[in-house]
């Protein structure tokens, strides 16, 4: 009998555990989204470098953060999540009290190790949806991560740019600081942590690693840095579209305005049944993308972006689950957490990519140039994997997974 959409969401947060790990992800995630404009605005304004130098501290974080991940899933898979996620919150806490204090090129080298050493929200929290929720909701439950992401995108980084601008960028490093140390502490203390399953149906052994899953592992993670291209690509278009137009006052609307259609997008993909595929979401992305820049009347585009919004929060949700179906329990923490790579790489890719091409050709060139990424990308996935079994094994609505080592 086919649920409605509240009861799939209800079912879900019934799992045990689930709860409080969706709320201290939250906190957590909202401290690691506000860090670029915390960090970009203490450089720029605080120690007085200006905005190339904030590009700069911003960009050595990110690739910390980049190169750190496939070393905390390697961490987490052998010796557990509670140890890296101690070890991540003290790091955390350690930087941001010192870094208020901390000479230009101390900051930077400081920004990149920090983010070698960060475990965004996302990590543990989709970890537990691998681990806490049965198989036949985490598609549900991949969206609930998705819409607590975009809440955090509208939340985090307005409250950054707020504390640092009305009190102090010491002030806001170190509150970042208190909060990424508060999720963490709690994230690591929970009686049912992420990758540790709660008592219920015994699960199925882990799948071993063959060169098949493997290949589509490989596609997927292509589809999401491709979709995380055209996400941070379609932004940086949007406001050389909005400059060439005069109606750079009205980004924020607009940008307010992606944020709630992500939201749609997300919950009505955690509802839809079947699943979806992601290369067929990267693929719609692109599609929609590329012809933004034709657009001049803001009033439009207010509309027109809703597809784009939408099809972005799906893509990323849709590749968590897919992916999440691919690890075993030997290598759970490594996959989900490149997955996170792939993710950041992406969308710190797009932005230069579309503003060069922006520079060069005009606002039309950026949206075609992000949406071309996507386009290409997801039909090279369809043809590797056109001879592929489904990539999403299929275990039953009652089956929950195998767990991931937590604990020597």
């Amino acid at each position: 009998m086919r649920r409605s959409w509240v009861e799939q969401y209800r079912l879900v947060l019934k799992n045990p555990g689930v709860r409080p790990v969706f709320a201290f992800g939250f906190i957590l995630k909202l401290a690691v989204i506000a860090i670029p404009i915390v960090l970009a605005l203490h450089v720029a304004v605080g120690l007085g470098k200006g905005m190339g130098a904030a590009g700069l501290a911003v960009g050595a974080w990110l690739i910390g953060v980049t190169a750190g991940s496939p070393l905390q899933g390697a961490a987490i898979d052998r010796w557990g999540l509670r140890p890296v996620l101690l070890l991540s919150a003290a790091a955390q806490g350690v930087f941001w009290e010192a870094a208020p204090l901390a000479s230009f090129p101390v900051l930077l080298a400081g920004a990149a190790v920090s983010g070698v050493l960060l475990i965004p929200g996302s990590t543990p929290v989709r970890l537990a949806i691998t681990t806490l929720i049965p198989a036949g909701q985490r598609q549900t439950g991949f969206a609930v991560d998705s819409m607590l992401t975009e809440l955090s995108y509208i939340a985090g980084p307005a409250l950054g740019a707020l504390v640092t601008t009305q009190i102090s960028s010491t002030v806001a490093m170190r509150g970042l600081g208190c909060v990424a140390v508060a999720g963490g502490i709690s994230l690591a203390m929970l009686p049912h942590r992420p990758g540790e399953p709660a008592p219920g149906p015994p699960g199925e052994p882990g799948q071993e690693a063959r060169p098949d899953r493997w290949m589509s592992l490989i596609a997927l993670l292509a589809c999401v840095i491709a979709a995380g291209a055209a996400t941070g690509g379609f932004e940086i278009s949007l406001v050389g579209l909005m400059r060439s137009a005069g109606t750079v006052r009205w980004m924020g609307l607009l940008l307010s305005a992606c944020g709630a259609y992500a939201l749609v997008g997300g919950f009505v993909f955690g509802a839809s049944r079947p699943a979806v595929r992601t290369r067929v979401t990267t693929l719609l992305l692109g599609l929609v993308v590329a012809p933004l820049g034709w657009i001049g009347d803001w009033r439009v585009l207010l509309v027109a972006v809703a597809p784009a919004a939408v099809l972005s929060a799906v893509t990323l949700a849709a590749a968590a689950n897919e992916i999440s179906g691919i690890a075993t329990a030997a290598t759970r923490g490594r996959v989900m957490s490149v997955y996170g790579a792939a993710l950041a790489g992406g969308n710190a890719a797009g932005s230069p990519l579309a503003g060069l091409a922006v520079s060069m050709g005009g606002p039309a060139a950026g949206f075609v140039t992000a949406g071309g990424v996507a386009i290409a990308v997801s039909l090279a996935a369809r043809l590797a994997l056109q001879a592929k079994t489904p990539i999403v094994p299929a275990l039953a609505d009652d089956t929950v997974a195998a767990p991931a080592r937590l604990e020597n």
